[in-house]
């Protein structure tokens, strides 16, 4: 009946997603479960023993040993932990519904996510096609299940850390990726010199590999230790993964009961008196409640990493795509980021308690107006200072007149999607971090920011040679005419507001 209900309310777009999404999660399983086969097929493959007369057996541990442990990484990385909107599912208690069924099922539910079954099931091929006795299948399953449930239970708690710890998690992180850094730059200097020392020391690299976690998944298929050590091996997995399967659900259940982070209810502290003195006080608590949001706080974090890992990496690519178009791109799309938290549902956050605001002495005109516009200051900033960084540190990608104009078009297009998207797309924000879905933002304008970001990245960065002042052109005038008409006609916010948004409001009541 459940199937029946979902088929029912797909309308075309939600059917184009999930095509989309299906088609890329086999695009996913083929590649990491083809990487997985080839890896370990390399030494069986006598061509490959031809091509490769220096791969020893020593080598091919060696190299079964860091993909394990790279793609645990990854799978670490890429374990999903949505589960369905508790803040929904919760209504049914109040129908009657019992609490360790409904536990139960989003418990199965948030277990069975797609990409996490597609990172488990390419465990499941990379170790059992190495089995060599029967013993070691049962250990392998139990140990990919025991693998799964600690990953997930680590990535659970520290999200709650991250929530809880923000300043404390972003300063650690910080650090620690300075300090790999410094490893990655010290090798890719001296690679000659670290391989040609490494290769005689690797029957020890490779002891201490396995002993990772990747590399103890791989010893449950490549050491012999006999059908009473792989019973008991068997025993106590399963036991683990039972008692971490229920740890899980009755987290679930005290999440029913007691759902997740609420937004700040007492303006006070620090923050708060900052944003008010800069920002005023209908901007300045409005942003008090954007920067205090969990979700937020992981999307800030996600910020940091991305130019610190990527921007590196593709300024030492040869190839030209990626000064031109990749990097410029992903800079540009840091304050579009910051910009989609604040505006894309600038009314979601405090939807009931913005009924109170009518009632205010100040005009409604003018609370939209002062929200508005200080929604746009700190993505402002960031935006020039960014710029600034382009201009000084990667001169190679433009000039400082096409790097301003570009980014400053690439602003601006966004920014008039996420107006559009506050007053055509409202969606009251979720204070959990439990949703298959974005708990601010809706799926519509989720999957447009996804595609516009590098679609616009390829029309607003390709380099046109001759024809570059043709394009500088038409983006200064779009930006100029879009400026003019917003600035003139901002008293067009209240009257979507009051036509859009102020009955989603009241019927939420």
């Amino acid at each position: 009946m459940n199937w029946r209900i979902f088929i029912s309310n797909l309308n075309r777009f939600q059917l184009l997603l999930t095509i989309g999404y299906i088609m890329f999660l086999g695009i996913m399983l083929v590649n990491l479960a083809g990487t997985a086969i080839v890896v370990v097929m390399m030494d069986s493959n006598p061509w490959m023993t031809m091509e490769l007369p220096w791969l020893t057996p020593d080598i091919y541990t060696f190299i079964l040993m860091v993909f394990g442990n790279a793609f645990w990484v990854m799978h670490f990385s890429f374990t999903n932990m949505r589960l369905m909107n508790i803040e929904e599912n919760r209504k049914l208690l109040g129908f009657g519904f019992p609490l360790k069924r409904l536990a139960k099922y989003l418990t199965i539910i948030g277990f069975c996510h797609p990409v996490n079954i597609i990172y488990n099931f390419t465990w499941l091929i990379f170790l059992l096609i190495q089995v060599d006795y029967a013993f070691q299948i049962p250990v392998a399953i139990s140990a990919v299940a025991l693998n799964y449930v600690l990953i997930y239970s680590i990535k659970n708690r520290f999200i709650r850390v991250v929530e809880k710890r923000f300043i404390a998690v972003v300063v650690g992180f910080l650090i620690l990726v300075f300090v790999l850094f410094q490893f990655v730059s010290l090798f890719a200097s001296n690679s000659s010199r670290i391989f040609a020392e490494l290769i005689p020391q690797v029957e020890t690299v490779n002891e201490f590999l396995s002993w990772l976690p990747g590399g103890m998944l791989i010893q449950t298929v490549t050491v012999h230790y006999g059908w009473m050590n792989a019973g008991i091996i068997f025993l106590f997995s399963s036991i683990l993964v039972g008692l971490l399967v229920i740890d899980h659900f009755n987290k679930t259940k005290e999440g029913l009961l007691n759902p997740g982070l609420k937004k700040a209810e007492e303006e006070q502290g620090g923050l708060w008196r900052f944003l008010r003195k800069v920002l005023g006080r209908n901007a300045g608590k409005y942003y008090y409640y954007v920067m205090k949001h969990p979700y937020n706080r992981l999307q800030v974090l996600t910020l940091t990493i991305i130019p610190i890992v990527y921007v590196p990496l593709l300024m030492n690519v040869e190839y030209e795509i990626a000064q031109t178009i990749l990097i410029p791109t992903i800079l540009a799309g840091i304050p579009v980021a910051l910009l989609a938290m604040g505006m894309a549902n600038m009314y979601g956050y405090e939807n009931r308690e913005f009924l109170l605001h009518l009632q205010f002495p100040i005009g409604l005109e003018k609370q939209l107006k002062e929200r508005f516009l200080g929604v746009i200051i700190l993505p402002l900033l960031v935006f020039y200072l960014i710029t600034i960084f382009e201009l000084l540190v990667i001169p190679e990608i433009g000039s400082a007149l096409e790097i301003f104009v570009a980014n400053t078009f690439f602003f601006l297009m966004f920014m008039l999607l996420f107006v559009w998207s506050s007053y055509f797309q409202y969606k009251k924000a979720s204070y959990s971090s439990f949703s298959y879905k974005h708990p601010i933002i809706p799926q519509k304008v989720t999957f447009a920011i996804s595609f516009l970001i590098f679609t616009m990245g390829y029309f607003v960065f390709v380099p046109l040679n001759g024809l570059e002042w043709y394009r500088l052109t038409i983006m200064g005038t779009v930006i100029v005419i879009m400026g003019v008409y917003l600035w003139q006609h901002m008293d067009v916010l209240v009257n979507l507001f009051k036509n859009r948004v102020l009955m989603r409001l009241w019927n939420e009541l």
